[in-house]
C-alpha cells in the first residue's frame, strides 16, 4: 500500500484525538478547578516520518503512536462565592482528599458537609485535613489563609495543601481529581500559597481559544479523510485498470 494513505490515517487518528480532547474541555468549562488538557505532535510526526517497522514493513495506522496528552495546570481565575466552605487555593498546590482510588489531589475547594458532619468535595469524597478527615460541627466557620479551620472560635482542623516537584508527577482520575501516574509522588508543603475562604478557583478552559482550536481540528480531520478517499479512488482505478490488461 502506498505510504501516502498512511500519513492521511495517521492525520485522521491524530485529528479526532485532537477534538476528543477539545470537546472534553470545552464541556468542563464551567467545572470548578477543572485543568485544560493539550497536546503534542511529536509521536505523530515520528510515525509519519518513519512508518516502518524494525523489520522493514509498514506500521499499522491504528497502532502508530497517537498524540501526547498533557495537562495544563495554570490556575484559574478565582472568583468569590460567598459561601463559608468554599475555598480556593491563590498559589501552587493542591487540595488533599480521600477519592476512590486512594489519597487524590485537587484544586476544587466547592466544599460542603454531608449528613455526618464531615468537610466533603462536590463528589462527596472526604477532604483531607494534616490529621485526617475534618468534622465541622456547630455555627460560625472561619478558614484563614494557612487553612487553619475554625467553628464559633474554637480551631477543630487544618487543611491538608501539599504541592510537587514539577513537572507534576500526576494523572487524571475524573471528577478534577489526580494521583499519581507511577511516578514516585513526594508531597511538599506549600510556603507562598494562600487560602481564600469564600473563593472558588475556575475551570482555566478559555472557552473562544478552545472552539476555533475546535473548528480547526475538524477541518483538519475532513481534509485527512478527502486525501483516504483520494487515495483509495487512485488504488481501485489501478486495480481495475491492471485487470483489464
Amino acid at each position: 500500500m502506498d505510504s501516502g494513505i498512511y500519513t492521511a490515517i495517521a492525520g485522521a487518528l491524530a485529528s479526532q484525538d485532537r477534538i476528543d480532547v477539545l470537546s472534553s474541555n470545552l464541556a468542563n468549562v464551567n467545572t470548578v478547578g477543572y485543568k485544560r488538557d493539550r497536546y503534542s505532535f511529536e509521536s505523530v510526526l515520528a510515525s509519519v516520518n518513519n512508518p516502518t517497522q524494525s523489520d522493514g514493513t509498514l506500521t499499522d495506522p491504528p497502532t502508530m503512536p497517537r498524540m501526547i496528552f498533557e495537562t495544563d495546570y495554570s490556575h484559574g481565575t478565582l472568583r468569590q462565592s460567598g459561601n463559608p466552605l468554599d475555598v480556593a487555593l491563590d498559589g501552587d498546590g493542591f487540595f488533599v482528599v480521600n477519592g476512590p482510588k486512594g489519597r487524590s489531589y485537587t484544586r476544587q475547594g466547592n466544599f460542603h458537609l454531608d449528613a455526618g458532619g464531615k468537610l466533603v468535595n462536590a463528589d462527596g469524597y472526604e477532604v483531607l485535613g494534616t490529621g485526617g478527615p475534618i468534622v465541622i460541627k456547630g455555627g460560625h466557620v472561619e478558614i484563614d489563609q494557612k487553612g487553619a479551620i475554625s467553628v464559633d472560635g474554637n480551631p477543630v482542623a487544618k487543611l491538608a495543601v501539599v504541592d510537587f516537584p514539577k513537572p507534576y508527577p500526576l494523572q487524571k482520575v475524573g471528577g478534577s481529581l489526580f494521583m499519581s501516574n507511577g511516578s514516585q509522588v513526594t508531597e511538599q508543603p506549600v510556603t507562598s500559597t494562600s487560602v481564600l475562604q469564600g473563593s472558588i478557583e475556575e475551570s482555566n478552559v478559555n472557552a473562544i481559544q478552545e472552539m476555533a482550536l475546535l473548528i480547526d481540528g475538524t477541518r483538519n480531520y475532513e481534509s485527512c479523510m478527502k486525501a483516504i478517499r483520494t487515495y483509495d479512488d487512485m488504488a481501485s482505478k489501478a486495480a481495475n485498470d491492471v485487470g483489464k490488461i
